[in-house]
């Protein structure tokens, strides 16, 4: 048990998020931070890449824009740093969702970024546009 560190490319192909969700299974062992969280984080990374895979590389081929993740696991922090090319999108500008009346509506899906706020205790974004996007997840102990 100590501090985890690892960086993982993939392509834009959501067939390579089980390697996503690996990597998050992984530091949350290796580090010793609470087990009983994987399933949320891996929610709310598989999230936050899928919203790349699906919007940010919307204009561009299958396999051909690369995903960077870098994980920062100690046994009182989960940290991870997602970084792509794709269009730039502010999470910020979303209001929150109410989830009662997403569900009367009969919609599915576009709770990503709620997700990603229930879940994490930060989730910083910013973007230099037409260079890259960094969204940096982060839950406490």
């Amino acid at each position: 048990m100590g501090d985890f560190h690892e960086k993982l490319d993939i392509p834009n192909d959501s067939a390579c998020l089980f390697q996503v969700r690996d990597l998050v299974s992984r530091g949350v062992r290796e580090s010793g931070f609470p087990a009983q969280v994987i399933n949320r984080l891996q929610i709310a990374v598989d999230e936050a890449v899928s919203n790349i895979i699906e919007h940010g590389y919307i204009n561009v081929p299958r396999g051909k824009g690369t995903i960077a993740l870098v994980v920062d696991v100690s046994a009182d922090r989960f940290r991870i740093e997602i970084i792509d090319n794709g269009i730039s999108f502010d999470p910020r500008n979303l209001s929150d969702i109410d989830i009662q009346k997403h569900a009367a509506e009969g919609k599915a899906g576009g709770l990503g970024v709620f997700l990603m706020r229930k879940i994490m205790d930060v989730v910083d974004y910013r973007f230099e546009a037409g260079k890259e996007n960094r969204l940096v997840l982060v839950k406490n102990r």
